[in-house]
């Protein structure tokens, strides 16, 4: 019987502020080799917790998967190696990368000049034959309205600097609990006061900064708010928001072809996770308030 030895790695790649893509690659001095970072399964491991594992170990970014890329097989001593390939994109909360007994040096580079620098034919194809034009517009954005933060009518003060309240700092807590390992890579929110706090307990799990954005506030600029969320396309994203322009948004995206799995809620500290493919707005998920 052939031995079967199964691997898996990642393709991570990066769009620098001004839109740039880079890739990740590995030099392994054992080797005095340049690659993609990968290695071999645990027992009892599946292949993009393998990768998920690998990276990290070998890079010191934490990844989201983006897609699964396929599968290599080559002949090696004594059987058969597998390793199965995923897109990846590295996370704000990332301890970065340290030399290490396996990798002394990686370098983000773009795909002419990582091809060039690849030593493995398999490692180039990968990068050269990936659809980065789709892979770059996929993700999960996360449209989010603020926490429970009283009554409005009793509030005496300035409306935008309305907190929430303490049942609301429990929700907000909790979905922070519930997006913990969702790979999220950025949080917007308007700049009222209980959207501000609803996302402080995300922020501090994950290591995205909190971005301030006055198109989200109340009274929507619906065609302002629109184009912030569409510029979040292939994040891992999470916009808090009001009851009045959640709404306005998915209108706006069910016009560009998002279907819904549920009849539209938008109750305080629910949020709708939409599904993007290629910059397609494809399902939306209705997520409950969370019981606290």
């Amino acid at each position: 019987m052939t031995r079967i030895v199964r691997a898996a790695g990642g393709l991570v790649f990066r769009r620098t502020p001004k839109g740039k893509l880079k890739v990740l690659v590995a030099h392994r001095p054992s080797y005095d080799d340049w690659s993609l970072p990968k290695g071999k399964a645990d027992k009892g491991e599946t292949p993009d917790e393998t990768a998920l594992r690998e990276v990290l170990e070998e890079t010191g970014y934490r990844c989201r998967l983006v897609a699964p890329l396929g599968t290599n097989r080559y002949r090696i001593d004594g059987g058969v190696k597998e390793v199965t390939w995923f897109a990846m994109r590295p996370l704000p909360n990332s301890p970065g990368f340290k030399k290490n007994s396996e990798i002394d040096q990686i370098k983000w580079l773009n795909r002419k000049r990582a091809k060039e620098l690849l030593d493995y034919e398999n490692d180039r194809s990968l990068v050269t034959d990936s659809p980065f034009k789709q892979l770059v517009r996929t993700g999960t954005i996360h449209l989010f309205r603020h926490a429970s933060a009283g009554d409005r009518i009793k509030w005496e003060g300035n409306d935008r600097e309305r907190p929430l309240t303490k049942k609301g700092r429990r929700q907000a807590a909790a979905i922070a609990e519930q997006l913990a390992d969702r790979g999220i890579e950025r949080i917007l929110t308007s700049p009222y006061a209980r959207c501000i706090q609803s996302v402080e307990p995300l922020a501090k799990t994950t290591g995205a900064k909190i971005e301030i954005d006055e198109v989200l506030s109340e009274g929507p600029d619906i065609d302002g708010a629109y184009q912030l969320v569409d510029s979040l396309v292939g994040y891992n994203a999470v916009v808090c928001s009001h009851g009045d322009v959640i709404p306005a948004v998915i209108n706006r995206m069910m016009w560009a072809g998002l279907t819904l799995d549920s009849r539209f809620y938008c109750s305080k500290a629910s949020s709708w996770e939409i599904n993007i493919e290629g910059g397609r707005f494809t399902t939306g998920h209705y997520v409950s308030p969370p019981k606290a």
